[in-house]
């Protein structure tokens, strides 16, 4: 009896703690993108957020040119966040001109973050 008390004990621990040491650590960041171009209107600006390697974390798209709000989570340690848009820019008469002018607009701006996640604000300046 005793020997089969053993092996039997062995497995029911080992499946209690195997789904526990099989979880990765998952950190969460939330960035606040806005964008700085003075005087102009802004349009479809695509924002990609990538980590210290280049590796793509996270995507989003501001029609309009406001603040996009991005959750990221990865179980990679993360060091700094790299933060670029492009898209297009305009006169602040687009909207009473007849034939209004568009132009290719661009940024990237770098912050480092904390390992552990949290709230971090960026601010592209395009040009």
């Amino acid at each position: 009896m005793n020997l089969l008390t053993l092996p039997l004990m062995a497995l029911i621990i080992a499946s209690c703690v195997a789904p526990i040491a099989a979880q990765g650590v998952t950190a969460g960041f939330t960035a606040y993108v806005n964008f700085f171009y003075p005087f102009h209107a802004l349009y479809n600006l695509q924002v990609t957020i990538r980590d210290q390697t280049g590796r793509v974390v996270a995507t989003a798209i501001s029609p309009d040119g406001s603040m996009v709000i991005i959750p990221i989570r990865t179980e990679t340690p993360i060091y700094s966040l790299t933060a670029s848009a492009s898209g297009y820019g305009s006169d602040p008469l687009t909207y009473w001109e007849a034939n209004p002018s568009f132009w290719r607009i661009g940024g990237t701006s770098t912050i480092p973050v904390q390992t552990i996640g949290g709230d971090y604000w960026i601010t592209i300046g395009l040009s």
